[in-house]
């Protein structure tokens, strides 16, 4: 059997594959072909082109960013003292940073709703308790912006809490590197599941 030489295939099957004349295309290429268009294809539209980069993927972002913004006017159940409508320390500093905000954006103030709405009293307290003191701050409009709602993003149970927990602390936030301790390797302080 006689060898036919790499270089004499490789343009035979370029020939064959249409891709002749230095890669453009010609009468038969069909409409993915590249370059300009000729003969029975040129006045078909040029659906085969990508769009801009980002183009795709940008609305999709720009709503995460508006869900996130949005995020930050929750009052979560946690920035209460217990079952009281007395904020927590922490709180008060969230207070003055969404009283300075509020009127540059269309957001609401949510004051996050007792878990199946099991203590509506309890609700509408903590949302007096935010109203006063958005109009102690000087928001003008502050009993039409505050609402008792589900927050946003949902909780964490207490068993992904404590994994979450102990996979920053062991891990030094990076969850997943080497398994995650106590999920693989047999527990590490109680936090095996």
């Amino acid at each position: 059997m006689k060898k036919i030489p790499l270089v004499t295939l490789a343009l035979t099957l370029a020939v064959l594959a249409g891709c002749h004349h230095g890669g453009r295309c010609q009468d038969d290429c069909g409409p993915g072909g590249y370059g300009r268009r000729h003969g029975k294809y040129a006045n078909l539209p040029q659906v085969d082109r990508p769009f801009p980069i980002g183009q795709v993927t940008d609305s999709f972002w720009e709503t995460q960013q508006t869900n996130a913004e949005a995020a930050d006017f929750i009052f979560y159940d946690h920035e209460f003292r217990g079952n009281t409508a007395e904020l927590a320390p922490g709180a008060k500093k969230h207070l003055e940073q969404v009283a300075l905000r509020l009127e540059h954006v269309p957001f609401p103030v949510v004051i996050e709703e007792s878990p199946h709405d099991a203590r509506p009293d309890l609700d509408q307290a903590r949302r007096r308790t935010i109203v006063e003191q958005l109009a102690r701050l000087g928001v003008v409009n502050a009993e039409e912006r505050v609402i008792v709602a589900n927050a946003f993003p949902e909780g964490y149970t207490a068993q992904e809490a404590e994994a979450a927990y102990y996979g920053g602390v062991l891990n030094n936030g990076y969850e997943g590197f080497g398994g995650g301790v106590g999920r693989r390797f047999g527990g590490y302080g109680g936090v095996y599941r």
